[in-house]
């Protein structure tokens, strides 16, 4: 086994891993079009099996602004 494959993270979880990923860029996009960014939003390693997003920690000004755009669509 070379350096690199011992690194690789196991094939059975890189679809889910892919996926998880995806999430989060989906997201980001999703929130900058409202003018959101959480910095710490990443797609992470699967959790039993399936695609893993961590939404991670954002300024109170940022996490204020996301409310008030769901606020105002909830009560829509």
């Amino acid at each position: 086994m070379n350096e690199k494959s011992s690194l690789r993270s196991p094939s059975f979880g890189d679809g889910a891993l892919l996926e998880g990923r995806e999430a989060a860029r989906e997201l980001v996009e999703a929130l900058a079009l409202v003018g959101v960014k959480l910095p710490s939003l990443r797609g992470d390693f699967p959790v039993m099996g399936k695609g893993f997003v961590h939404l991670g920690g954002a300024g109170a000004d940022e996490v204020r602004r996301l409310a008030s755009w769901i606020r105002e669509r909830a009560e829509s």
